[in-house]
């Protein structure tokens, strides 16, 4: 059976660090379906390069969750 391929773009990656969302935990279970090979996880260079302009330590956090879930990134 083939997995279910997702883009992930920059707001998810704010949402895994943002507990005050409302849609923060399902974020996090996602990421956690992503890292347990329920889906197929993407994202873009794009992506990187807005992650790279966040403060730190959210900058290092964020793009750490690509390497923990092992998320793809497409280049274009």
């Amino acid at each position: 059976m083939k997995r279910l391929k997702l883009y992930l773009e920059t707001t998810m990656f704010n949402y895994y660090f943002d507990i005050n969302r409302d849609g923060h935990k399902a974020t996090v279970q996602l990421f956690e379906a992503i890292g347990a090979g329920k889906y197929e996880g993407y994202t873009s260079e794009y992506t990187i390069i807005e992650l790279m302009d966040a403060l730190e330590p959210k900058q290092t956090d964020m793009l750490a969750l690509i390497k923990k879930y092992g998320i793809m990134t497409l280049y274009i």
